[in-house]
């Protein structure tokens, strides 16, 4: 499957030979744009898997719209440099996830563009895991205090207190943490 990308370019000469070169390379261009809010626009209307950008783009530059759709999780961005401008690389670490720097070759495209799209499903993934385990960890400090209640109110021990919630949770056909939400707020009503 080809992976599809959106490129932006001030010079219509570049925009014209990034386009070849990632045709070349098995990729499909999806949109094209020649200044940054046309980018920002395109990015939206297509959700690319990749998106190559023009440091040096009219409107927005191509650092204000990777901030903007890092940012927002659109799409990683590749920031094409201009010789001379390094010191953009330092600033903008945080918002791409890949740099071309001028004048860069074919080969160079390709690899700037995998590493993007595969870093970016890396960071995705690991988001998902974080999001998983903060989630785990609220379920369990519920539980936790839950189990702390039974204990309190109804002189159990701490394994005591676990059965009894999970023998509820088994007869009502629902979650540990959903017995564990109704302890809680028996508790808190006074009941």
């Amino acid at each position: 499957m080809q992976r599809r990308l959106v490129i932006a370019s001030g010079d219509p000469r570049e925009l014209a030979q990034l386009r070849q070169m990632l045709t070349r390379s098995g990729y499909r261009v999806v949109a094209e744009a020649q200044n940054g809010m046309e980018a920002l626009q395109a990015i939206r209307a297509t959700l690319p898997e990749v998106v190559v950008l023009d440091d040096r783009l009219p409107v927005l530059d191509g650092m204000q719209v990777a901030k903007i759709i890092t940012e927002e999780n659109l799409a990683p961005a590749v920031l094409m440099v201009s010789v001379g401008n390094k010191g953009l690389v330092e600033r903008a670490r945080d918002v791409t996830a890949a740099f071309l720097m001028r004048p860069f070759l074919e080969d160079q495209v390709y690899a700037a563009v995998e590493v993007a799209a595969s870093s970016y499903k890396r960071f995705n993934q690991l988001q998902q895991q974080l999001n998983e385990l903060q989630e785990k960890l609220k379920a369990r400090k519920t539980i936790e205090k839950a189990k702390g209640i039974l204990m309190k109110r109804r002189g159990l021990s701490e394994e005591q207190a676990y059965k009894a919630m999970q023998q509820t949770a088994m007869k009502k056909r629902t979650t540990m943490q959903a017995v564990a939400k109704a302890i809680i707020t028996a508790y808190e009503m006074g009941v």
